[in-house]
């Protein structure tokens, strides 16, 4: 008996979260979710939400193209300011509502950008290990849409005092 071409079961978002089999497979880079499955779900602008219990959360496309992205209260990562948040070789990254890479960075984490066009990033930080985690450590900074530093990373509390500030 021949593996499956989509061996990943999936979990669709806004219609249930039942356990639907060879929905997805990793495709290179990418993953890709089943035709049969990208007719079932329910998309608005565009996108689809799946969970992939190996894989996490991830924005889905009609054409089957899906993109892991940050987990924010128990879903996928909203999009904030046209972007969410994902990875990119091992560090943070933004992308658009098409899954196109829009913005790569050198941070371990990030908040998303605010109305501001501003998102707190850090590196060298990490999860104090709850649930829900907050993050710890590190060096913190404000950065704008372009990637670029509008303050020096440090360890004091000012790049977040900015970021949060109304």
């Amino acid at each position: 008996m021949s593996a499956p071409a989509y061996p990943l079961a999936c979990r669709f978002v806004r219609t249930e979260l039942d356990l639907h089999r060879d929905c997805a497979r990793r495709d290179g880079a990418v993953l890709r979710i089943a035709p049969v499955h990208i007719a079932q779900m329910r998309f608005r602008r565009g996108l689809a939400e799946v969970a992939i219990d190996e894989i996490g959360w991830l924005w889905v496309r009609r054409d089957g193209l899906a993109l892991p992205v940050f987990v924010f209260d128990n879903g996928s990562d909203p999009y904030v300011q046209g972007l969410v948040r994902g990875w990119h070789a091992g560090k943070v990254a933004f992308y658009d509502r098409r899954l196109r890479l829009a913005l790569a960075t050198p941070y371990d984490w990030s908040f998303p950008f605010n109305r501001r066009g501003v998102a707190l990033v850090c590196t060298g930080c990490r999860s104090d290990g709850r649930s829900p985690s907050s993050m710890i450590g590190g060096r913190w900074a404000l950065i704008d849409r372009k990637g670029a530093l509008l303050e020096p990373l440090s360890e004091s509390d000012t790049a977040s005092d900015r970021y949060f500030a109304r």
